[in-house]
């Protein structure tokens, strides 16, 4: 499937910019959207998109924990289509967030992406504090379990999550 670049085909129907005609899915049938790139992209090598707050000391970005644990080696390096949709883009990220369904699936996959990434822990705060200022009080526990997910992160960005969702983005 990896080789087949489905983490990305499947991101961009998701986003309905998928192959074939635009196809309006309810939630339950993105949230298994969701679980697959999830799993998929879990099983790939991200490093190249760490790095350690204290790189100028030269330490080196901690080992990523939250791998796919069925596949405790990378089965290869993210490929570049899947790399762009996920981390430059905001896009795919909006929409994970946004759905109401959010599975631990997809917080395993924002754990993923966010750890030693100071670039995509940035963008995943900032969607989540803006949902947070503009959601309705029902929708508020999605967004703060997910929040919470995120700033309980150990590493080396930690501090730098916390600071930032309590005072805000500008200082990153």
């Amino acid at each position: 499937m990896l080789q087949l670049n489905v983490p990305a085909t499947f991101m961009l129907v998701a986003l309905d910019e998928g192959p074939g005609p635009a196809i309006k899915y309810q939630y339950p049938e993105l949230t298994k959207l969701h679980q697959v790139v999830s799993q998929l992209i879990r099983c790939c090598d991200v490093s190249h998109k760490c790095q350690s707050s204290q790189m100028s000391q030269g330490n080196v970005a901690l080992p990523n924990p939250y791998g796919d644990p069925a596949c405790p080696d990378f089965i290869m390096p993210i490929q570049p289509q899947a790399a762009e949709i996920l981390f430059g883009r905001t896009s795919y990220i909006k929409k994970m967030i946004e759905d109401a369904n959010l599975s631990d699936e997809t917080v395993k996959l924002l754990q993923f992406c966010c750890w030693e990434n100071p670039h995509f822990s940035r963008t995943v705060l900032s969607e989540l504090l803006w949902q947070i200022a503009y959601a309705y009080c029902h929708e508020l526990r999605h967004h703060m379990d997910l929040l919470l997910a995120m700033l309980l992160l150990e590493d080396s960005w930690q501090t730098h999550r916390i600071h930032n969702a309590l005072k805000g983005l500008r200082c990153w």
